[in-house]
């Protein structure tokens, strides 16, 4: 649960820089959400929902079937 959670909170981070540099209209916040390491972190945040998604699928797969 805890990798979901904190997928869904990176994401939601990374998209409310989007939605703040579209606001702002600021040259410096666009190229902070166009860099390279917020992409990169956008993509550990599907990862991690993902794998959180994983973990609750098989965690109650193994509780439901035995």
């Amino acid at each position: 649960m805890f990798f979901l959670l904190a997928g869904v909170a990176l994401l939601s981070t990374i998209l409310g820089l989007f939605w703040l540099k579209d606001r702002m209209e600021s040259r410096v916040l666009a190229r902070v959400a166009f860099s390279e390491p917020v992409a990169r972190l956008a993509l550990v945040a599907a990862a991690f929902i993902v794998l959180g998604f994983l973990l609750i699928l098989s965690e109650f797969i193994t509780n439901g079937s035995g």
